[in-house]
């Protein structure tokens, strides 16, 4: 409406779908991942671009995105695959990466055998457990956590009571499996016996003695009694009788139903000094048994000779003396009924004992 010039301006302009900035590449990832079994998983990671966002999947394409980064489980061994894209601000989403993680078997805990049952002051000994092959066992004395050893603890016997160890194994993969707890119990001996002998510790022929605990112990423990320490056969009670053949050192050993011994004071039974000539049984069918003292530290030999009673002399006998009553054993069964006179002789020939013998068959 203006007279004069007017300049105008304008741009261009296209029409149709605007271009979309580009996708971001797949973020970094480490694979593979490898665990053990049962061992502790960290969430999954990736390295996206400056200001893109993570999205999770557990499948290769489609599915629902997850901004958290997923844990992997070690519960079973196998192998799993996880799947990561980055997002621009825009919203753009680029490809996916893959995470491979696998899960190694772990081995079954080892085998033991438990409760270990070890007596009191015993000799000490190396555990023992039983690997599958090609395995290496692991010692700890902590059921969770605490640092293996490879080799296996010493047992401690000086004082009773219950200490727990525990063993692992690891395979050929590295992986640990699950620990044995393996009980080792230090178990006391029975209480130590007291023997005493009831009729003395001197016998003279004829005579028996008793030797006995004065404290039994309980039951379920056996009884071995030793003589100059060799064991007694057929004595298992926790008394024994003793003649005059059978003087000598002796003790008493209990065992219990582990094998736990303890042994008892010493008991010494001894020959008594006597000048009497013993014969017995008297009156006999004609067979009987002499004995009379001798020094033990000076044995000497002896000589009988028995007369009938008419004076004839009918048995004569020299005999090497062993031991302090040794036994010299006569036969008069091809003699008749009657009364007989023994005399004792030392090696010269002196007489040293008499005794009268009956003989009725």
């Amino acid at each position: 409406a203006v007279a004069g010039e007017r300049t105008y301006y304008f741009d261009d302009v296209k029409f149709g779908a605007a271009l979309l900035p580009p996708a971001p590449p797949a973020p970094i990832v480490t694979s593979p991942i490898i665990y053990c079994q049962n061992s502790i998983a960290a969430p999954l990671s990736a390295t996206a671009l400056a200001g893109n966002i993570l999205s999770w999947y557990t499948v290769a394409a489609n599915g629902t995105a997850s901004a958290t980064a997923p844990t992997p489980s070690t519960t079973a061994a196998g192998t799993t695959n996880y799947y990561v894209s980055q997002k621009t601000s825009a919203g753009v989403e680029g490809p996916r990466a893959t995470i491979t993680v696998t899960v190694n078997t772990a081995p079954l805990a080892p085998t033991v055998s438990t409760p270990l049952l070890i007596c009191l002051n015993a000799q000490s000994s190396s555990l023992t457990a039983t690997a599958a092959i090609g395995n290496t066992l692991n010692w700890y004395t902590v059921a969770t956590g605490g640092i293996g050893v490879i080799n296996a603890p010493t047992t401690v016997t000086s004082t009773a009571g219950s200490v727990t160890y525990y063993v692992s194994q690891t395979n050929n993969l590295g992986c640990e499996g699950l620990r044995a707890a393996l009980i080792v119990t230090i178990v006391a001996p029975p209480a130590t016996p007291i023997i005493a002998a009831t009729q003395g510790t001197q016998l003279i022929p004829g005579q028996t003695t008793t030797i006995a605990a004065a404290n039994p112990p309980g039951s379920g423990n056996t009884y071995s009694w030793f003589r100059n320490g060799i064991v007694i056969t057929a004595q298992s009670g926790n008394s024994i009788p003793v003649n005059i053949d059978g003087v000598g050192s002796y003790t008493l050993k209990v065992t219990s139903a582990l094998g736990c011994v303890s042994t008892s004071n010493t008991i010494n039974i001894t020959e008594a000094n006597s000048n009497k000539l013993f014969v017995y049984p008297n009156p006999s069918n004609g067979k009987f048994q002499v004995r009379y003292f001798t020094d033990p530290n000076n044995l000497q030999p002896l000589q009988i000779a028995i007369y009938n009673s008419l004076g004839a002399l009918i048995f004569s006998g020299k005999y090497t003396s062993f031991s302090s009553y040794s036994p010299m054993n006569i036969d008069l069964t091809k003699h008749g009924n009657g009364v007989y006179h023994l005399k004792m002789m030392n090696a010269g020939g002196k007489i040293i004992a008499t005794e009268t013998i009956i003989v009725h068959k």
